[in-house]
């Protein structure tokens, strides 16, 4: 499904591309996680669950792409155990069992969720990005 290693780089390239045009914050700060870190950390971790089962589905268990985008949250969002990695975790593997489910055949339905799946995993990871590199005013 070359559409979709296309859909995944092109959220890698957003990633990169969100965090390399937003200012750091200043070193050792780290900013406080508030409600919308949460939800939109655990909205992430259960679009990648989805695309995860419809990608397995589509190319295999060999294909691990999106697994290895969870394991890359938990070990930057939450690396230790505790609520955070379990609610992570757990969203994963539920959207993961529930996506499974609703497309039980690689077709053009599955693929496109796959992309919108995508889309917006992009979205949400961009304010997540925006979280440890917060928009600065601009000079004038």
């Amino acid at each position: 499904m070359k559409k979709k290693r296309f859909h995944a780089l092109l959220l890698s390239g957003g990633l990169m591309i969100a965090a390399s045009h937003l200012p750091a914050l200043p070193q050792g700060e780290m900013p406080s996680r508030g409600p919308d870190y949460f939800r939109d950390a655990v909205n992430l971790a259960s679009i990648l669950g989805s695309a995860h089962a419809i990608r397995v589905r589509c190319n295999g268990n060999e294909d691990q792409y999106w697994r290895r985008y969870m394991t890359d949250l938990l070990g930057l969002e939450a690396p230790e155990p505790g609520n955070l990695r379990s609610s992570l975790v757990g969203a994963f593997n539920e959207a993961y069992m529930r996506a499974d489910a609703a497309f039980p055949v690689c077709d053009r339905r599955a693929a496109d969720a796959e992309s919108a799946y995508a889309a917006n995993g992009q979205e949400i990871a961009n304010r997540l990005a925006a979280h440890y590199f917060p928009a600065q005013p601009r000079p004038r």
